[in-house]
């Protein structure tokens, strides 16, 4: 019962692993428009900052911040008179 129990619980950390370190950024990166590495690196930085609540937080930041840089006007489109 131990070695059936085992390879249950390791084929379980296999597809966890893989749930949530490819196809989870994947699938986000289609519906809000970010690299799936964009996500993964915010995941990390702000849960690293916050703990849960970072990593919580962290796609809607990232989407928040790559608005703002979008929306933000660049020296070089500024028309200067």
């Amino acid at each position: 019962m131990g070695a059936e129990f085992a390879s249950i619980l390791i084929a379980y950390g296999i597809i966890q692993l893989l749930d949530a370190n490819v196809l989870v950024p994947i699938l986000f990166s289609r519906v809000v428009n970010l690299h799936p590495l964009a996500i993964i690196s915010a995941v990390l930085f702000f849960g690293g900052i916050w703990g849960f609540w970072g990593v919580f937080f962290a796609i809607p930041l990232a989407t928040l911040i790559k608005a703002v840089l979008s929306a933000w006007p660049r020296r070089d489109l500024i028309e200067v008179s």
